[in-house]
């Protein structure tokens, strides 16, 4: 953890002020962009002032965010971008990854109905068909003023000349190298066998090179074209399942903004393949009725913790049992994002004991299955807010799943592909990488997008762009996006403090309250005899958030991770 923000942490436990603990951020005139990497908020910030608008901007930034944090992202992932345009239009591109059309339900079983282990997260079986560069070229048709191959030149440059590696990376291929590193892997980041330190250099030129192919030739040579041919025949070699009919096929989908009301601000998030706008609006709307009082019984205060933890277990509850692909199952969105539905569940939220023996005692209807497993602390996956001069905001989560994805390198590309197939329930009530359990509504099936937490939101008052955030962090994305939009609307904290401040996590199953170290003792000891189970760790959860606020833009890149939020 960073040295700033460990000492953020210890002074606003010993009673210091979030304000004094904390600078305030540094105000823009022009427009803000916070990526988890500085090359690409530099990237994004490069694009902005040179006249573009935030979708340049935002195609600029994911493309670098691809080659710096090949960790978490890539053009072999896929992703989920909400939008609110200068005209006043909201929209959802969903670019997330495909199930290949040779997947089937028990693909993932032996012959006794068991999970294979690794199968789903490391090889080339677990790869799902890539949607990020066709998400890109669609935003570039419809909302961008720069062709995409100018918008690909940073990536190109940081591929070719390399970047110094950071902590976050390093950590990342240490973790990786504690499991044992797919063998593609090691090829690429490992020097003589070994993580890279902190500070090397990591030059990836066959990335570059496939980069300055699809600038050339547009995006097409990655789904038909040579790139195409390349990811093909090295499926075909190592048993993976995706074709070139899969590649081909391949189309991003717009879907209708998920939207809600939180005291008074208008929530855009969002819907299904993604968990996590409904967990989002369904926690906020359990709490609203709680939320005033906060600021009374203080930020952090076992009450506080208390209800919204449970407010999380109703929701991940219910994101166990119902969500899923909504072009492939029915999913009771108006129902579970309710204000009525809120209503139904308080009486139980505000029980003065946990209701640790019954876990159908949380949402819509309760899901048989364990798991004792903790949530993962891979941050395979991205966040970046931009917005502009012109009045366009775009909050966009990209991913290739768990650290390095599948861990699967297409030779001679230097593209990672990501795991995303993990993402399905293999089986009902068996845990995916995150802990997270399922059920039907999220089994595999041909063509169908695997169920994810990703959580970019956008929030506007009185119909104009307010705040933009989202995090990386698997399920924890729902918890640190909604923890920070929280922080800002009820507790009134500039973005540094929201977005730094510690934070709790709580997923249904496992029946484990995830709590962030600097939790003041009395406060747990509360908890726990509340009935919590407490496990103490960092938050691992990551948020990039921007702000419109006053006539000034500001933006935060949260510490846990390294980025940084640029303007102008």
């Amino acid at each position: 953890m960073p040295k700033l923000f460990q000492r953020f942490l210890t002074l606003s436990l010993l009673g210091i002020s979030l304000q004094a603990a904390h600078p305030l951020p540094q105000p823009f005139q022009q427009g803000v962009v916070a990526a988890d990497h500085p090359l690409a908020a530099q990237a994004g910030l490069a694009v902005l002032k040179q006249g573009g608008n935030a979708f340049d901007a935002a195609i600029a930034t994911s493309l670098v965010l691809a080659v710096v944090r090949n960790q978490s992202t890539g053009i072999g992932g896929g992703g989920f971008m909400l939008y609110h345009t200068a005209k006043g239009k909201n929209g959802v591109l969903d670019y997330r990854e495909i199930a290949p059309l040779k997947s089937h339900q028990d693909m993932y079983l032996d012959a006794d109905k068991q999970v294979i282990p690794m199968r789903s997260t490391v090889g080339y079986q677990a790869v799902a068909v890539p949607g990020l560069l066709a998400g890109l070229d669609t935003i570039q048709k419809q909302y961008a003023t720069r062709p995409l191959a100018e918008l690909m030149q940073a990536a190109i440059q940081h591929a070719e000349a390399g970047f110094a590696i950071d902590a976050h990376l390093a950590h990342a291929q240490e973790v990786v190298a504690e499991r044992g590193a797919y063998p593609d892997l090691q090829t690429l980041f490992f020097k003589q066998g070994k993580p890279q330190p902190i500070g090397a250099i990591h030059k990836n030129p066959e990335l570059a090179q496939t980069l300055k192919t699809i600038a050339s030739g547009g995006v097409k040579e990655f789904y038909q074209g040579s790139i195409a041919r390349q990811i093909v025949t090295a499926m075909q070699a190592n048993n993976g399942l995706i074709t070139a009919a899969d590649l081909a096929s391949y189309r991003p989908k717009v879907r209708p903004v998920l939207t809600g009301n939180y005291r008074g601000y208008q929530i855009l998030t969002m819907p299904p393949p993604s968990s996590g706008g409904v967990a989002l609006l369904t926690v906020l709307n359990l709490v609203e009725p709680y939320a005033l009082g906060w600021n009374s019984t203080g930020f952090g205060s076992s009450q506080y913790t208390h209800l919204l933890s449970e407010a999380m277990k109703h929701a991940f509850a219910d994101r166990a049992q119902f969500l899923g692909d909504t072009d492939f199952v029915k999913v009771p969105l108006q129902q579970l994002t309710s204000k009525a539905y809120a209503q139904q569940l308080q009486p139980r939220l505000q029980q003065a004991q946990v209701q640790t023996l019954s876990r159908e005692a949380y949402g819509l209807k309760g899901l048989s299955g364990s798991s004792d497993r903790g949530a993962n602390t891979d941050h395979g996956t991205t966040h970046y807010a931009i917005m502009d001069r012109f009045g366009n905001v775009v909050s966009a989560t990209e991913t290739i799943n768990t650290y390095f994805g599948s861990q699967v390198v297409i030779p001679g590309t230097g593209i990672v592909m990501n795991n995303e197939m993990d993402d399905f329930s293999k089986a009902p009530g068996v845990p995916n990488a995150f802990g997270l359990i399922g059920n039907a509504a999220n089994a595999i099936a041909p063509g169908k997008k695997p169920l994810s937490s990703m959580t970019p939101t956008i929030v506007l008052k009185d119909q104009q762009p307010f705040l933009a955030l989202g995090a990386s962090g698997g399920p924890r994305i729902i918890t640190g996006t909604l923890q920070t939009l929280m922080n800002v609307i009820d507790f009134g904290m500039n973005l540094n403090q929201a977005v730094a401040s510690p934070r709790i996590h709580h997923q249904w199953v496992p029946e484990t309250l995830f709590i962030e170290q600097e939790m003041p003792l009395d406060v747990q000891q509360a908890l726990q005899q509340k009935g919590h189970h407490l496990h103490s760790g960092d938050a691992e959860n990551v948020v990039q958030a921007v702000m419109f606020k006053d006539g000034v833009y500001t933006g935060a890149a949260d510490p846990r991770k390294g980025g940084a939020a640029l303007g102008y």
